[in-house]
């Protein structure tokens, strides 16, 4: 399966479970609702071009439709596959005139054939909400007619990268197709067009949300993007880079033949080195809680020292390797490597530098795709590496990320991992930009949203919500910081008038880790009160949903951490690039307690306003 559904776990907050936490009518919105002037199976007789559609059936309080835009059969694919935009669109009873477009998640691949919302609550509060595939599919066994493009000889879950055309629809053409047919089917059913039009998504999804305010300007009034992957093939190379770096560190070989990873840092090493960035930066907001809010002043700077205190027999918290207690002095080269961020051999930059975040660690009681997860292993399986890198990502690096793709067989000693492991930085990164004639778009360029002119888009009214992890496992905080910095820069002071950039720290990957995980529904309220009423937000409330402290009370931690820590509270996120500061009194987990703070940011240091991160390793601003 490669479609993770991560937005889902950044789930609702607590204001926004019920009805939407404003009260007051939006303007345009019909008052009431308007109710279908035709039957939901009468939808399967719609016609529309190059549109099937396959089903259209009544549910409790909605109609669900299911249809394919585009079907065809390859002839670039030597499999010659059937390949589509697979659709599914959820229309209630009673609808309100909002529609959302769920962003994809992974490689795609898998249609959410009954879609409620991207934060789960949109469908029951009367918005219609539409889904698509990527325009391929895994698994037969799907609801758009029992087709597949997986070849576990010819990239596996990515095979549909070798064909061209599945490429642009995975890239950016299934969201505007899918956005457009599933409006046209909005107005036929109702007699009435889409008010006011949202794209949210996470990860991937949230790659897609920039994507279409960036391609497609027109087709959104607000759009959601949380954790996007919107450099996607420079965090590849990422991928690829940190493996090699962990390889480096391993004993023995996997079923493959390759180093196998799981071992280099166990659970409790990534609890120590959690617990050694904490010391070095955890005070610098003026709160120790096992959150570091002030993720602009943790620089390597600070960090390094603290590593070398934690570092076995030469540092100051005992001697014993994987003891809970210390790091080898290979597993703190091999951070310090991670986290500088790949380099080509002549020491330029491919991707980006990494935030130090106490969210290296994920706590039992606070489980979610962490940084454990997509460089170290998932669920252990002996001699079998199970990092997210390594099964995802070790399919995308080769087959999506590389043009022409290279067609490696998923398993066996020249398989996806070799590839991995064997990725060059000098010959092969630069591949990520390269076209040729069977495939005249790179990968950055069907798949990139790293324009900073959203100029079109700001023009038509639109609003842009950013969220992201300070240091989730796969995209760089730093790198989605700088694009909307950059972006900031090119765009004029006015910058936060319709987009503005929310930093979580903590949080793994699209939710999960000891962080303020759950604020999904009053990111959704924030967006559409700024589309629908100008009401811009200054912070946005996301909550702990621990019944404890997922931090211990002792070693290797502070023991203000656990005590200070939000545990079943609340905390806000805010615009980028202030900061939560704690008032001095009252409960700490209590966002009210907490003012949005104007850090001092300053350009220099290691997080540079205007160093390099396009992946051309040309450090050319």
């Amino acid at each position: 399966m490669k479609r993770l559904w991560l937005a889902s776990t950044i789930v609702a907050g607590w204001a926004a479970l019920g009805a939407p936490a404003t009260g007051q009518a939006s303007e345009g919105l019909p008052p009431g609702g308007v109710a279908p002037r035709s039957s939901c199976a009468g939808l399967t007789g719609l016609t529309l071009a190059n549109t099937q559609i396959l089903s259209a059936t009544q549910k409790s309080g909605y109609c669900n439709v299911i249809g394919v835009i585009n079907k065809r059969t390859s002839t670039q694919d030597p499999d010659h596959f059937t390949y589509a935009i697979g659709f599914a669109l959820n229309l209630p009873n009673t609808w309100h005139g909002r529609f959302e477009m769920m962003g994809g998640g992974g490689t795609d691949g898998s249609l959410q054939s009954d879609p409620q919302g991207s934060a789960g609550i949109e469908l029951g509060q009367g918005w219609a909400v539409a889904a698509d595939d990527g325009g391929h599919e895994d698994s037969a066994s799907n609801a758009v007619g029992g087709y597949q493009d997986d070849d576990a000889n010819a990239g596996g879950s990515a095979h549909f990268a070798i064909d061209a055309q599945a490429r642009r629809d995975y890239g950016y053409n299934g969201i505007e197709k899918t956005a457009t047919v599933a409006k046209q089917i909005i107005s036929s059913y109702y007699g009435l067009d889409t008010v006011y039009s949202y794209i949210m998504g996470c990860s991937n999804g949230g790659r897609d949300a920039m994507v279409a305010s960036q391609k497609f300007p027109w087709l959104f009034d607000g759009v959601i993007s949380q954790n996007p992957g919107f450099n996607l093939p420079q965090a590849g190379l990422a991928e690829a880079w940190n493996e090699q770096v962990l390889g480096r560190l391993a004993t023995t070989t996997d079923v493959n033949g390759q180093p196998f990873i799981a071992s280099t840092f166990p659970a409790q090493d990534m609890e120590v080195a959690s617990a050694a960035i904490l010391s070095a930066c955890d005070a610098l907001d003026g709160l120790v809680d096992g959150i570091i809010d002030n993720y602009h002043a943790c620089t390597a700077r600070k960090v390094y020292p603290a590593l070398a205190s934690y570092t076995c027999g030469t540092g100051s918290h005992g001697s014993t390797p994987h003891g809970g207690s210390c790091l080898t002095s290979t597993q703190v080269d091999a951070l310090k490597k991670i986290y500088s961020g790949p380099v080509n051999s002549n020491g330029q930059r491919l991707y980006s530098n990494w935030f130090w975040d106490a969210g290296i660690w994920t706590p039992p009681s606070a489980p979610g795709a962490g940084w454990g997860f997509w460089n170290v292993v998932t669920a252990p399986v002996p001699g079998v590496n199970t990092a997210i890198n390594l099964t995802l990502g070790a399919g995308a690096i080769p087959m999506i990320f590389q043009t022409p793709p290279v067609v490696t067989p998923v398993n066996g000693p020249t398989g996806q991992e070799a590839f991995v492991f064997h990725f060059n930085f000098d010959t092969d990164a630069p591949k990520i930009f390269a076209s040729t004639q069977a495939y005249p778009e790179s990968s950055m360029d069907f798949m990139a949203a790293v324009s900073t002119d959203l100029r079109p888009f700001r023009q038509r009214g639109g609003k842009l919500i950013v969220s992201s992890s300070v240091n989730d496992g796969i995209f760089s905080g730093a790198s989605i910081a700088r694009w909307y910095r950059k972006m900031s820069q090119r765009m004029g002071s006015q910058t936060g008038d319709f987009a503005r950039l929310f930093m979580v720290p903590n949080m793994a990957h699209c939710g999960g880790g000891a962080a303020t995980t759950s604020f999904a529904g009053n990111e959704l309220d924030a967006i559409t009160n700024w589309v629908e009423k100008g009401i811009a937000p200054d912070r946005i409330v996301a909550a702990n949903t621990n019944a404890t402290s997922p931090y211990p009370a002792g070693a290797p931690f502070d023991p203000r951490v656990a005590v200070n820590f939000p545990t079943g509270g609340t905390r806000p996120l805010c615009p980028y690039p202030r900061i939560p500061a704690y008032q001095g009194s009252g409960m700490t987990n209590n966002a009210a307690n907490f003012a949005c703070v104007d850090p001092q940011f300053k350009p220099g240091g290691d997080h540079d306003f205007f160093d390099d991160d396009d992946g051309r390793g040309n450090n050319a601003q």
